[in-house]
Formats: C-alpha cells, sequence, structure tokens
C-alpha cells in the first residue's frame, strides 16, 4: 500500500468517524427538540391530549430576543440567560389589569412554580411592566420594558424577523429555545385561580415529557 492510499484510507475513516459524531449529535441534542415541535405543530397536543393554553400559529411565534427586558437594577436580560429552561413570562399593563390583578396573577402562577417540586429546576419565571411602573411584586422576579398600546415594543430588528410587538396580559409559556410559543388569559377572580394552576401545571408537565429541554 503506498502513501496516497494510505492517505486516502485515512480521510475515508474521518468522514465516517465525523458522520457517526453528527448523528450521535443529532440524537443526543437535536432530536429531542424536533420531537418536541413536532408535537406542538403537528396536532399532537390537539388531538386525544388537548393542551389547555393557546398554541400560538407557527407564523406568529415570536423570539424573546426580539424585545429587551431590563431588571429592576437597571441591567439588561440578556437572550442567553433565556437558554436552557422554560420560562413562564407576563407582561402586564397596569392600565389595564390592576393592583390586585397583577398581585392574583404573579401568585397564581408563583404558588404552580413551588407545586412543581424538583421539577421547578426546569423553568423561570419573569413579570414584566412597563419602564417607569412603581408596583409591589414582593420576591416575583420582575423586570421593565417599552409598551406600546399593544404590549412590550418589538425592536426594530428582531430575531424572527416578525416586529410584533408582545399582547400584554397574557401567560406566556417560552421555551429553551427562546421561542414564545404558547400563552393563557390572566387569572380573572380568585376562584379561576386553581383552574388555571392545574392548566399551567398540565401542560407543562406534558411538554417536559416530550422534550429533554430546559
Amino acid at each position: 500500500m503506498d502513501f496516497e492510499e494510505i492517505k486516502s484510507e485515512s480521510r475515508e475513516k474521518n468522514v465516517k468517524k465525523n458522520r457517526a459524531t453528527m448523528i450521535a449529535l443529532f440524537v443526543a441534542f437535536i432530536a429531542p427538540v424536533v420531537i418536541a415541535y413536532s408535537a406542538y405543530f403537528s396536532g399532537w397536543f390537539q388531538g386525544a391530549t388537548k393542551n389547555n393554553g393557546e398554541l400560538l400559529a407557527e407564523q406568529d411565534v415570536l423570539d424573546i430576543e426580539d424585545f429587551h427586558f431590563v431588571r429592576s437594577n437597571g441591567n439588561l436580560i440578556t437572550g442567553r440567560e433565556f437558554e436552557t429552561l422554560y420560562w413562564w413570562l407576563l407582561p402586564i399593563d397596569p392600565t389595564t389589569c390592576d393592583e390586585a390583578c397583577l398581585k392574583l396573577n404573579t401568585y397564581t402562577v408563583n404558588q404552580t412554580y413551588v407545586g412543581l417540586g424538583k421539577e421547578a429546576r426546569r423553568i423561570n419565571q419573569l413579570l414584566v411592566l412597563p419602564t417607569g411602573t412603581d408596583a409591589e411584586t414582593g420576591k416575583f422576579p420582575l423586570s421593565y420594558s417599552e409598551f406600546t398600546n399593544v404590549g412590550v415594543k418589538a425592536l426594530e430588528k428582531t430575531r424572527s424577523g416578525l416586529n410584533k410587538d408582545l399582547p400584554a396580559n397574557y401567560i406566556y409559556l417560552v421555551d429553551p429555545l427562546g421561542n414564545i410559543f404558547m400563552r393563557y388569559p390572566l387569572v380573572p377572580d380568585e376562584k379561576s385561580a386553581p383552574g388555571m394552576s392545574k392548566n399551567l401545571r398540565t401542560d407543562l408537565l406534558r411538554l417536559f415529557k416530550y422534550s429533554r429541554l430546559g
């Protein structure tokens, strides 16, 4: 066997090794995402196991990096912070959701979070208020953003390319890739809180079952 044959054989082995590596990466990381999104968008959740939240149409799914969220200390929450975990996102407009409304909804979401037990490590929660708002939110994670009459104002250049504002007064579910893909109406009164908490929990645990993300 001459030197050129040895080099050719070596290249062939490297190609096979690289192909095997790519397949392994697909199985470990990409396949779970594909399976989860098949569940979202091909109707698995809309069949026998219907989702409780409103699953946004694929063309309406926004990216978390389409918006700016600033903590009360002035630090911008980067897109990287939203990676690896699911999020419950609550953009609240105080002109249409007063203090009692805000407290009821943050309490409901937080109680749901606490009730997840060890699974709570896979999700975070974040309240979003208009910049300059003075509100009592307790220990619920808080951020500020610029609002329009619709909701959270989109950046001029968005990652999704949709340039759509995020409507306020919903509880959104965000996946670890930054996709805002499901939403729930705010809890209107205390009687409705247990039902909403159950809906949030059921959808989330079902999602955890389909995906290893987060």
